[in-house]
């Protein structure tokens, strides 16, 4: 009878202790639909800041010249695996060497007009209510081509914006440069003035899935 109620006691408890770890081994709650569907992340024109409003903003109030420019891929092989590089913008202490840049394109007037307005006045339609944004996978092939340069009135590049456009990635130069808020189709919209500039590198040439 003894070794009966020591069975049963014994029974119950681990039924416990099972029940506690399957409770401690649930997975972190995700949002549901009905938590994420508000979230519409394509770009939209938020605001209509004028030129001059935009121009105010670092780098672009200290700019007196934005170039383009694309650079061969920084890809090395480290045991037999393919290493992409995350500082790829050709520089020796803190110098960009402009002689290991493949295009340089100087922006016009009108194209620093259509750079700064899709910075400043492009964004999500609207915050949603919790404040919160619920990001997805990002790609982790980071292998920029391509970057944005600003130059000060001495003619020195002081600020950069470099751009893996394949990855939907950029690397500031600085933590006081902003792309303005973030949206699904702002990466290509700059993409674009790349394109109709002149620059070929990382925009139509050169990509991993053409290599």
């Amino acid at each position: 009878m003894i070794r009966v109620f020591i069975f049963i006691n014994a029974l119950f408890w681990t039924g416990n202790s099972i029940a506690q770890i399957n409770n401690l081994a649930k997975p972190p709650h995700q949002p549901i639909k009905s938590e994420i569907e508000y979230i519409n992340t394509n770009c939209t024109r938020r605001t209509n800041k004028s030129l001059s409003e935009r121009l105010k903003n670092y780098p672009f109030n200290l700019t007196t010249e934005v170039r383009l420019v694309s650079f061969r891929d920084n890809i090395d092989t480290i045991n037999g695996q393919i290493e992409y590089g995350r500082d790829s913008l050709p520089r020796m202490n803190d110098t960009i060497c402009y002689s290991r840049l493949f295009e340089i394109k100087k922006l016009t007037f009108a194209e620093v007009d259509r750079l700064t307005d899709i910075f400043y006045n492009y964004g999500i339609p609207y915050h949603p209510p919790d404040g919160k944004f619920y990001i997805g996978s990002v790609a982790q092939c980071y292998n920029p081509r391509n970057a944005i340069l600003f130059f000060d009135r001495n003619g020195k590049a002081f600020e950069f914006i470099e751009i893996c456009f394949e990855c939907k990635q950029t690397r500031e130069s600085s933590d006081k440069i902003s792309l303005g808020q973030m949206c699904d189709q702002k990466l290509d919209m700059i993409k674009d003035i790349f394109k109709k500039a002149g620059i070929e590198y990382g925009i139509t040439k050169g990509l991993m899935l053409s290599d």
